[in-house]
C-alpha cells in the first residue's frame, strides 16, 4: 500500500506529531496539515487519496474543508475526527456522502487504525470500479459481465460506509462497530448506557401477503415515526429486515421504558393506506439499560435487548419489556 497518500488535517500540532509517531512504520505515506487552506495546497501536489480532518479549527472548520474536496475531488475519501457530542451535526453528512466516517477523541489507536483500513479499502474499490467503467467503454460485449461485477462493487461500498440502502440508517455492521467504542466509553467512565430492541409485530405476514414496495413502504413509514420519537443525540440502527436498534447514552431505565411507551402509542395513532383501506402496524420493544457496576460486550448487550423483546412478543406485542442488565 505504499502508493496509498493519506493527510491528516488538525489545527493542534501535537495531535499531528502523535499521528506521525503512531503510523510511522505504516506501509502507507502520511502526510500533515495544520489548516484546511494549508490542506486545499497539498492535495493536487502530493496526489491525496484519503483526508482525515478535524472538526473544530479556525478559520475553516473540518466539515467546510471536507465539502470543498467533495467539490473538487470527490473520489477521495474524507473522514473526520471528532468528539461524541459532535455525533448528531456528523450523522447528516455521513448519510449524504460528505462524509465516509467520523473517528472520536480522544484518539483510540485501534478505532483509528480499523476507520484508516476501511477508507484505503474503499478507495481500493473506487479505484477498481473507475477501471471497470473504463473497461465497459471498450469492451461493449462484455457489458453484462462488468456491470454485474460494478453491482458487487458498489454494494460493497454500502457495506462499508455501514449505511442501509433502504432507510438510510446506520446497518448491523456500524452497529458492532458503534457499540464497541460507547461500551469502551462506558466502561471507562461509569456513565449510563441504554438501547431499545425494535420489530415490526406480524412481519412475516406483511412479507408474505405484500410486494416490496409496499414492505419497503411499511418500514420508511415506521423509521419517520420512530425518528420523530427519539431525541437527536440518539442513533437509529436497521438490525434486520424488520427489526431495528435506538443506542440511547447517558439514559436512565425509567427514560427508556418512557421513550419506548411512546414510540408504541405513535404506532398505534398512525395508520397505514392499503388499497384505499387503514391499516394499523404496531411493534414491540425490548430494553435494556447498563449502570455503573455493569460490564458487557456489544453481544450480550444485544442478546439481553433481543430476549427482552421476544418476550414482549410473546406477550402479544404492541408493548415494552424493560430490564435492567446485571
Amino acid at each position: 500500500m505504499n502508493d496509498i497518500n493519506i493527510l491528516f488535517v488538525d489545527d493542534e500540532k501535537f495531535t499531528l506529531h502523535s499521528l506521525d509517531r503512531l503510523l510511522r512504520k505504516e506501509t502507507y505515506n502520511t502526510f500533515f496539515a495544520e489548516s484546511g487552506e494549508k490542506a486545499l495546497e497539498m492535495i493536487p501536489k502530493n496526489d491525496i487519496h484519503i483526508v482525515v480532518s478535524d472538526m473544530k479549527m479556525p478559520e475553516m472548520d473540518g466539515l467546510t474543508l471536507l465539502r470543498k474536496i467533495k467539490e473538487n475531488s470527490p473520489n477521495i475519501v474524507r473522514l473526520v475526527l471528532s468528539a461524541y457530542t459532535q455525533t448528531a451535526q456528523l450523522l447528516p453528512c455521513i448519510n449524504s456522502g460528505e462524509v465516509f466516517r467520523f473517528i472520536t477523541k480522544p484518539l483510540d489507536k485501534n478505532e483509528l487504525k480499523t476507520a484508516l483500513t476501511d477508507a484505503i479499502e474503499l478507495h481500493l474499490i473506487q479505484r477498481d470500479n473507475k477501471k471497470l467503467v473504463e473497461s465497459l467503454q471498450k469492451c461493449n460485449e462484455e457489458m453484462q459481465i462488468t456491470l454485474d461485477k460494478k453491482k458487487i462493487v458498489e454494494n460493497r461500498m454500502k457495506t462499508l460506509c455501514g449505511v442501509d440502502e433502504i432507510t438510510s440508517l446506520y446497518n448491523r455492521r456500524q452497529l458492532y462497530v458503534s457499540m464497541e467504542q460507547e461500551l469502551n466509553k462506558f466502561h471507562r467512565y461509569g456513565n449510563i448506557f441504554s438501547g431499545l430492541m425494535l420489530e415490526l409485530d406480524h412481519a412475516q405476514n406483511i412479507l408474505e401477503t405484500h410486494d416490496n414496495s409496499f414492505c419497503n413502504y411499511v418500514i420508511k413509514e415506521f423509521v419517520d415515526r420512530l425518528q420523530a420519537s427519539i431525541r437527536n443525540i440518539d442513533i437509529t440502527f436497521r438490525y434486520a429486515e424488520y427489526k431495528f436498534f435506538v443506542m440511547l447514552p447517558e439514559t436512565r431505565i425509567d427514560q427508556v421504558q418512557n421513550m419506548g411507551q411512546r414510540i408504541v402509542v405513535k404506532m398505534n395513532n398512525g395508520l397505514l393506506k392499503i388499497e384505499g383501506k387503514d391499516m394499523q402496524q404496531t411493534v414491540s420493544i425490548g430494553a435494556c439499560s447498563l449502570d455503573k457496576t455493569t460490564s458487557l460486550s456489544p453481544e450480550s448487550f444485544l442478546s439481553i435487548t433481543e430476549k427482552m423483546l421476544l418476550t414482549a412478543k410473546e406477550r402479544g406485542g404492541n408493548q415494552i419489556v424493560c430490564n435492567p442488565a446485571e
